[in-house]
C-alpha cells in the first residue's frame, strides 16, 4: 500500500537528521505534554476541505464554552470503510472505527468562547457520511460539518485560509490598476488588506510596483483568476511608510482565486497584534538595498514565493537538538512565532541566488519567568552564492557543490557554516528510475527511492553582533513537493518533476497521482501535486544576549549594526536573553488549497 505524503515527509526529515549527525528519534516517539484539563466545550466543527475519488481532507476546529480549554483530547467514530491516512498538529491513533486525538502542546489552549482549528487529516474512503458526535476531554460536545462550495478541487489537498474580509468584486482580469503616484506622507495605519487600493499619493515600493505592472516577478493571473486590481488591494505600509504587498488568502471574498498561496494568515499568530509586528511587508529588504547600493547589487524576489508561518504557544523542550520529534522532557520556554520567508520552488532563481528575505517576529517566555523578544528582518544567506549542494537523493546529503553561474546580487554574502540550499538534480531522477535502495528510519529497512525524494532542504545561518546585541539563528526550510529540479540539459537548467512522472519507473505517490489523471499534466496545472505547498519551517537553534530592550539598525543583510539609522538601514529590536542556545520549532503542513498551482 502506498505510503502517505505525511509518512514520506517524516522519512525525509529523519534521513536529513541522520545525515547531519543528529540523533534520530524512534518512529513512535511523541512530544510529552501535560495532561488535558477538563473544561467546557461548545462545539466541534468537522470541515471537509476537499474531496476526490477515494478520499478527502478534513480540518477539525473546537469552540470552547464558558471556560477556557487548557489542553484537549478528542474521540469520535468514523463511518465504516473510512480510515485516517495522515494527520498533522495532533497526536492521533485509530482503533477500529474510533479515532483518538490530543493536542501537541502549542495548540492546546483555547480561550473561553473562542474557536481554533486544532488539527487536520487526510482520510481514505467516502465523505458522504461523516462523524457527528465528538467527545472533548471526556464530555460530549456538539458537532457540525461543512463542505466546500461546488467547483474544481485540487488533487493534493491542504488546509485553507480565511478571507480577511469583504472586498470589491473582481472587475475582470483586464481591468487596469490605478497606480498611486507622488510622495505624500501616508496615514499611520493601513486598512485591512483586501478592502481597497492604496490612497492616491501613497508612495509605493518596487515590490508593489511589480505586482501591478506586467512583470514575471509580479502577479500574472490566468483566465478566470482574480484580476490584478483585486490582487493590488492586498497591501500594507512598511516601516519606511511605503506601500508593500502582503499576505492574502488563496480565494478573495468575491469568489475568485489567486492561483498561489502565502501560507498562514498572520492574524493567527498571537504576536501579530504586538508592537512592531502586524502585516508583513513583502520585499522591504529589497527596498533597503535599492536605497543604499548600485543597481548591480539589487535583489527583487518574485511575489508568489513569500511564505508565512504563524504559531502560538510553541513549546521549547530542554535537550531538543533538532530531531524529527521534540524529546519528552521539561519545557524551558513557550514562544509565539510569526515568520515570513521567501522560498519559491518553481523557478531557477535558487540555483544561483542564495540570499532570501526573512522576517521573524518572536516573543518567548522562559520557565524562570524571564522573556525575550526578536523583531528581525534581513536578506539571509542560505549556503554559498552561485550554486547549491546535493540532497539525500542519491546522497550522501550535502555532498559536493554544483556551480551554476553568478548570483544576484553579485556581491551576495556567503554562508559557509550551514549546509545551504540542497536541490535535486538528474542523478536523483536516475537513481529513482534504477530503484536505488536507501535506509528508511521508519521501517528500519531498505526501501527504493521514489518521487517523494525530489525534495529540497534549505539551511541557513543569520547573526547580529554589536551595538549591544549578540544574536544568532540557524533555521531550516524544507519542501516535500517542489515544482522544479536542476537539469543542465533544459532551458535555464529548469527541469519539472511532473514531467518525470511520464516514466513509469519513477514511483511514489506524487507521480502515481499524476499518472492516475492520465499523465502529461502541464507544470502549472492545478492538478499537479508538485506545487511547493508541503513545507516544514523551523526557527532552529537560536541564541540571544542583550543588556536590555535594544533598538538597533543594520543593513539589508543584517550586518553593520548601529544604534543610529543610516542610508538603507533596517530597524531591528531585541530584548532579553535566551540564557543559552535553544532549539525552536515551527510548523509542518500542506498549504495546498483549491486553485493553487505553479508558480507558487
Amino acid at each position: 500500500m502506498e505510503r502517505t505524503r505525511e509518512r514520506r515527509r517524516r522519512r525525509g526529515i529523519r534521513a536529513l537528521a541522520a545525515a547531519t549527525g543528529v540523533l534520530v528519534a524512534a518512529a513512535t516517539a511523541i512530544v510529552a505534554v501535560a495532561p488535558a484539563q477538563a473544561a467546557a466545550c461548545q462545539a466541534v466543527r468537522y470541515t471537509i476541505v476537499s474531496s476526490w475519488n477515494g478520499g478527502y481532507q478534513a480540518n477539525i476546529s473546537i469552540t470552547a464554552g464558558s471556560e477556557a480549554l487548557n489542553g484537549w483530547t478528542m474521540q469520535f467514530d468514523l463511518p465504516q470503510g473510512v480510515a485516517i491516512s495522515s494527520s498533522w498538529n495532533a497526536t492521533l491513533s485509530q482503533s477500529g472505527s474510533t479515532v483518538s486525538a490530543r493536542d501537541v502542546g502549542w495548540n492546546g489552549s483555547i480561550a473561553a468562547g473562542a474557536s481554533r482549528e486544532v488539527f487536520g487529516a487526510v482520510l481514505s474512503g467516502s465523505s458522504a457520511t461523516v462523524p457527528t458526535t465528538f467527545r472533548v476531554n471526556g464530555e460530549v460536545c456538539g458537532g457540525g460539518t461543512t463542505t466546500p462550495s461546488p467547483g474544481p478541487t485540487t488533487p493534493s489537498p491542504g488546509p485553507t485560509t480565511p478571507s480577511p474580509g469583504p472586498t470589491t468584486p473582481s472587475p475582470g482580469p483586464t481591468t487596469p490598476v490605478p497606480t498611486p503616484t507622488s510622495t505624500a506622507t501616508p496615514p499611520p495605519s493601513a486598512p485591512t488588506p483586501g478592502t481597497s487600493l492604496p490612497p492616491a499619493g501613497a508612495r509605493t515600493s518596487m515590490a508593489y510596483d511589480l505586482i501591478v505592472r506586467a512583470d514575471d516577478k509580479g502577479y500574472t493571473p490566468k483566465s478566470g483568476e482574480c484580476s490584478k486590481a483585486v490582487h493590488a488591494e492586498y497591501w500594507t505600509y512598511g516601516p519606511d511608510g511605503k506601500v508593500y504587498p502582503t499576505w492574502h488568502p488563496t480565494r478573495d471574498s468575491s469568489g475568485c482565486y489567486f492561483g498561489h498561496e502565502h501560507g498562514d494568515d498572520p492574524r493567527n499568530a498571537a504576536v501579530f497584534t504586538r508592537s512592531g509586528v502586524g502585516w508583513p511587508a513583502f520585499g522591504v529588504t529589497s527596498e533597503a538595498l535599492m536605497e543604499s547600493t548600485s543597481s548591480g547589487s539589487h535583489r527583487h524576489e518574485d511575489h508568489v514565493g513569500h511564505k508565512v508561518v504563524a504559531v502560538s504557544n510553541l513549546a521549547v523542550v530542554q535537550g531538543d537538538n533538532g530531531n524529527f520529534t521534540a524529546p519528552g522532557g521539561t519545557t524551558i520556554a513557550t514562544c509565539d512565532v510569526l515568520l515570513k520567508f521567501h522560498q519559491g520552488t518553481h523557478s531557477p532563481d535558487a540555483f544561483t541566488n542564495n540570499v532570501h528575505e526573512l522576517i521573524l517576529n518572536q516573543d518567548c517566555r522562559r520557565s524562570n519567568g524571564q522573556t525575550f523578544e526578536v523583531r528581525y528582518t534581513a536578506l539571509i544567506p542560505s549556503g554559498r552564492p552561485g550554486g547549491f549542494g546535493g540532497t539525500d537523493c542519491p546522497g550522501p546529503i550535502g555532498q559536493g557543490f554544483t556551480n551554476v553561474g553568478p548570483a544576484v546580487p553579485a556581491d551576495s554574502p556567503s554562508d559557509t557554516t550551514s549546509l545551504g540550499r540542497l536541490i535535486t538534480g538528474p542523478a536523483c531522477a536516475q537513481a529513482i528510475r534504477d530503484r536505488v535502495l536507501r535506509y528508511d528510519p521508519i521501517s528500519g529497512g531498505q526501501v527504493p527511492l521514489d518521487s517523494y525524494q525530489l525534495h529540497e532542504f534549505w539551511f541557513a545561518n543569520a547573526s547580529v553582533s554589536g551595538a549591544g546585541v549578540s544574536f544568532s539563528m540557524s533555521p531550516l526550510f524544507y519542501v516535500l513537493n517542489p515544482g522544479r529540479y536542476y537539469d543542465p540539459s533544459k532551458p535555464n537548467n529548469l527541469g519539472r518533476q511532473v514531467e518525470l512522472c511520464s516514466d513509469t519507473r519513477i514511483g511514489g505517490g506524487l507521480c502515481q497521482q499524476v499518472r492516475s489523471q492520465g499523465g502529461n499534466i502541464p507544470w502549472d496545472d492545478p492538478r499537479s501535486p508538485f506545487t511547493g505547498t508541503f513545507r516544514e519551517y523551523r526557527v532552529g537553534s537560536l541564541s540571544l544576549t542583550t543588556s536590555g530592550p535594544t533598538t538597533i539598525y543594520t543593513d539589508a543583510y543584517g550586518r553593520n549594526p548601529s544604534t543610529s539609522p543610516f542610508a538603507g538601514s533596517i530597524k531591528q529590536f531585541f530584548s532579553g536573553s535566551t540564557g543559552s542556545s535553544m532549539y525552536i520549532r515551527g510548523a509542518s503542513k500542506d498549504w495546498a488549497a483549491q486553485g493553487v498551482h505553479l508558480p507558487n
